[in-house]
């Protein structure tokens, strides 16, 4: 009661010299908003997002590492894209552009910057690097997803044996075996680049009879195999359909995925296989 009177006696005096009146209260002041915390990043995962850009910073390409006397040290830090912890200003800025995640400690979010890159990144923020670092991280996310596609999608060994086939030196492709690829022209749009699409009616000219006789050869000696892989092939297609917004894509990303399945990795001849494939259809309505 004392610390009451007090109080009251107080306010008479303030009030008499300000005019302003003093509100007791029991109600605590709004706690202020508490800023997200660093996230402890563990060693395997930090390595695999170094992983993700091969290990350079993906804006200057300087390596993440340097040697120094045999030992390995980092070069990088773990930058985030989204800001942790935005300033008004940065969230002014930034309210309209695309976010990866809405959690900024999402690995979708993190991106290894070396330490000049990532200075100049956060300080000044600017809208034009966020979307080029947006951009980025975007890219390495598809890369990482289409890596995963090429191992879900099976394609049969025996694929190995006809690409063996076209890389053999000692095969002779006949001059005047020539396919006329009629097809092509019909199912190439306008996002697929000139200069592929030039290359596609080349291979199914030059080569698609002798793939041809391959696949046959496969067949009468597997019942049904041939029919199997183009039906892997279509199934991959669907997939890409599905993920990918252009025609080049569908089959640059073809292309390495047969590539894949091939421990020489000819790229030339996976080109050959996905045209041939682009003339059966199997690719491309």
């Amino acid at each position: 009661m004392q610390s009451k009177r007090h109080y009251w006696r107080a306010e008479s005096i303030i009030k008499k010299l300000t005019g302003i009146r003093v509100h007791m209260t029991t109600k605590k002041t709004a706690a202020a908003k508490k800023p997200n915390s660093r996230p402890s990043i563990g060693i395997a995962f930090e390595l695999s997002l170094c992983a993700e850009v091969n290990n350079i910073c993906p804006n200057c390409g300087q390596p993440l590492f340097r040697t120094k006397g045999g030992r390995n040290y980092k070069d990088y830090e773990i930058a985030h894209i989204y800001p942790l912890n935005p300033t008004p200003t940065e969230e002014e800025l930034l309210k309209s552009e695309t976010r990866l995640s809405a959690n900024p400690n999402d690995a979708e979010n993190l991106i290894p910057l070396c330490f000049s890159c990532h200075k100049v990144y956060d300080t000044p923020k600017t809208a034009e690097n966020y979307r080029d670092l947006v951009q980025k991280k975007k890219t390495i996310l598809l890369e990482n997803k289409q890596r995963n596609i090429f191992l879900q999608y099976a394609l049969e060994q025996e694929i190995s044996e006809i690409i063996d086939s076209l890389c053999d030196s000692s095969v002779d492709f006949e001059t005047g075996s020539n396919f006329e690829a009629k097809r092509v022209d019909s199912k190439l749009d306008s996002t697929i680049r000139p200069l592929t699409k030039r290359k596609i009616k080349n291979d199914v000219s030059s080569f698609y009879l002798f793939v041809r006789e391959r696949f046959s050869d496969l067949e009468r000696a597997d019942p049904n195999k041939a029919v199997l892989v183009a039906q892997q092939i279509k199934s991959f297609y669907l997939k890409q359909k599905t993920i990918c917004s252009n025609q080049q894509e569908i089959f640059d990303n073809t292309v390495r995925w047969i590539q894949s399945k091939h421990t020489a990795g000819s790229t030339p001849a996976a080109e050959v296989i996905a045209a041939f494939f682009v003339q059966n259809c199997e690719l491309f309505e």
